[in-house]
């Protein structure tokens, strides 16, 4: 969630702020029940639904709006809240504020009842930005932090691409030849099923495709050879982790059979 800025005069973005919401990254492995069984906690026999204690990330004051929650106008706060219910269609709990320091609940901060500041006010969140009662703080943490991470990597991985991806061809650089680029044509046009008429009408795309791919991968391995010589230029570019291929040490082979099969004649 932004901060709510000081001062005007200071931007409100910088480079360094997330621009992929939270509840993207959230992993559902960490909850211990699904929304229908929160929901259960406040069902009773012959009554209503009754709100489910929590707390949730919320603007602190409901006076302003703003279609964008990440709006920068937003100031959040971790706030006491009734949760009333649940839409699969958007993957988010309805929820109201309730009052935080008045009769209704004790000195731990715990709902003995719910007590809505304003019945007319209501949010829709995500459940990242939710935190049960009745659940592990501790794991809820851990949830917090495995989103922040993943949202960290992803959005470092697409500054790499589109750094990549923007980089224009300089003269000079290795381009696909031409015999490499008709060797090409020769294993595609081989391919058994295929429709020479097709591949006449995409050939010409495909060429282009392919020549676009090789100057990317070029362009690629000249960034990485910028980015590691000159770590502190390029200090805000983080180069994906190469996964290594695991090798067998021991390789087994097993004896081909032959089996010779008697001719049946019909």
């Amino acid at each position: 969630m932004p901060r709510h800025p000081s001062s005007s005069d200071k931007p409100a973005t910088t480079p360094d702020s997330p621009c992929l919401p939270l509840e993207m990254f959230d992993n559902e492995d960490y909850d211990c029940r699904t929304p229908d069984d929160w929901l259960a906690l406040g069902r009773c026999e012959g009554s209503h639904q009754k709100p489910i204690p929590a707390k949730a990330l919320l603007p602190k004051d409901d006076g302003i709006t703003s279609d964008d929650p990440r709006s920068p106008s937003l100031e959040y706060c971790w706030h006491l809240v009734g949760v009333l219910d649940y839409s699969k269609e958007k993957c988010q709990y309805l929820v109201e504020k309730v009052h935080q320091n008045s009769k209704e609940t004790d000195q731990k901060g715990n709902l003995n009842s719910i007590c809505p500041t304003n019945p007319d006010i209501k949010h829709w969140i995500p459940r990242i930005r939710l935190y049960f009662c009745a659940e592990d703080p501790r794991i809820f943490v851990e949830r917090i932090q495995f989103a922040l991470r993943y949202r960290k990597n992803a959005e470092a991985l697409c500054l790499y691409r589109l750094s990549v991806l923007c980089m224009p061809s300089c003269p000079g650089s290795p381009s696909l030849s031409t015999d490499s680029l008709q060797q090409i044509k020769r294993l595609v046009l081989s391919t058994p099923g295929l429709r020479p008429k097709i591949s006449e009408t995409y050939m010409g795309e495909l060429e282009m495709e392919t020549k676009l791919g090789y100057d990317r991968t070029m362009n690629r391995m000249t960034s990485d050879k910028y980015v590691m010589n000159n770590p502190r230029k390029f200090s805000q570019i983080t180069l994906p982790k190469k996964e290594s291929a695991n090798v067998p040490q021991k390789v087994f082979l097993f004896p081909v059979i032959h089996l010779q099969y008697p001719l049946i004649s019909f």
